[in-house]
């Protein structure tokens, strides 16, 4: 969502700009997440008899596509004896990437249009999407809303632009990974096999998100709040459940990822034909989408843990190829222009996404509860919401991205 991929048709030695093929599939999972959102609003009795609900995982691919792009840095270099990369340059290049969409789009919502939550919604009840919504004027609030902090105080939790917890969480992951680069520079140099070197970081975030997560649940359990208040209410056991440390692992498969991307690209798996290299890695995203669903259908808290290990597989089965200098054929389908279109606006429009319901709501415009109305209100806030992240995106997140290469240059 915040990491635009870099045409990579070459190993990554190479030093090519772009890694073809991960576009579309932001698009992909901008439309899992939207439809989600508007089925849990709008035709709740849908969600409850077909668990469409199911889709919001595709945030998951996210954070996976994040530990992926940012950490491939770190291992290639790592892998070629090259210097650590230059941290000042990876801060300021997030900053840019993420804040300016973010602040404006903030500001509009809060100060213009009013369509922010000023209380969690979960106290005002999200069937009612307009419900306890309006501007945020509190000094300490606002600050934490402009800084993206909101998502660590029980009393900020899901208030303003609700998704947006998910950017404070990828902020954690950006605060830990040149952390944990540095650790692998500092510490893993003078091995026969870097790249197995490489995966400690990624194994130690594994474990970390995994503890984290079922230390969550026995807090869950003790704290007696109704499911819904424990992973998103006014409390700390829901900013727990948020945050980077319950949800590392979420990360850490994409990292997991780099590196087997990385290897590829050296000639590892090099007895396997790239066409059964690519089926393999279908296989086990297929297999692990399939256990997340049934994890799921049982209501285990891990469902996303087993998610990320699908994202992992499956941007590897589109990139593998392409780190053996041949051509993919699923990079090329993934890049059909109109997914890629949604990718690159895809940060712009999840932030739009959730106003746009919440006014869709206050105008008062029907959205039947049945498959047709879940339809119509798909393609209405989905249109919505592309229109004004293209105008954000053209506006003001490529001209700092341009500006930031310009200077980079």
């Amino acid at each position: 969502m915040t990491d635009t991929p870099a045409p990579v048709t070459a190993p990554p030695t190479q030093r090519k700009a772009w890694i073809a093929g991960l576009e579309g599939p932001r698009g992909v999972a901008a439309i899992c997440v939207v439809l989600a959102h508007v089925a849990v609003v709008h035709t709740p009795n849908i969600v409850a008899s077909t668990r469409i609900d199911f889709l919001g995982q595709a945030l998951t691919f996210f954070f996976a596509l994040s530990g992926f792009l940012l950490y491939l840095p770190y291992v290639t270099r790592f892998a070629d004896g090259a210097a650590f990369p230059n941290t000042k340059r990876y801060f300021v290049a997030r900053v840019r990437r993420v804040f300016p969409a973010y602040i404006v789009i903030f500001l509009i919502v809060n100060f213009v249009l009013g369509a922010g939550y000023v209380v969690n919604p979960v106290t005002s009840g999200w069937d009612h999407s307009a419900d306890g919504t309006g501007t945020i004027t509190a000094p300490l609030p606002l600050l934490a809303h402009l800084t993206l902090t909101q998502s660590y105080f029980p009393s900020t939790l899901q208030t303003g632009i609700n998704p947006s917890w998910s950017l404070s969480t990828e902020w954690g992951f950006y605060l830990v990974l040149p952390i944990a680069g540095f650790l692998l520079f500092r510490f893993g140099r003078g091995g026969r096999r870097p790249l197995v070197t490489a995966l400690i970081p990624a194994v130690a975030l594994i474990a970390l998100g995994l503890i984290a997560n079922t230390i969550v649940g026995r807090l869950q359990h003790a704290s007696g709040l109704p499911p819904l208040e424990q992973y998103w209410g006014p409390n700390w056991v829901a900013v727990f459940s948020r945050s980077f440390l319950a949800l590392a692992d979420h990360f850490a498969w994409g990292m997991v990822a780099a590196v087997v991307y990385a290897a590829i690209a050296r000639g590892a798996f090099s007895r396997l034909s790239t066409s059964r290299l690519s089926a393999v890695l279908l296989s086990i995203a297929v297999l692990a989408l399939s256990g997340s669903m049934l994890l799921f259908a049982l209501g285990s808290r891990y469902i996303s843990s087993v998610f990320a290990i699908a994202s992992c597989a499956s941007i590897l089965a589109i990139v593998a190829p392409l780190g053996r200098g041949e051509d993919s054929r699923l990079a090329r389908m993934t890049d059909w222009a109109p997914l890629k279109y949604l990718g690159m606006v895809s940060l712009s429009s999840y932030l739009w996404h959730y106003p746009v319901l919440i006014l869709v709501g206050r105008a008062g415009i029907p959205i039947p509860p049945t498959a047709l109305g879940l339809v119509w209100g798909f393609v209405l806030v989905m249109s919505l919401t592309v229109a004004l992240g293209s105008l954000t995106y053209y506006l003001v997140e490529r001209p700092m991205m341009r500006w930031r290469a310009g200077r980079t240059t």
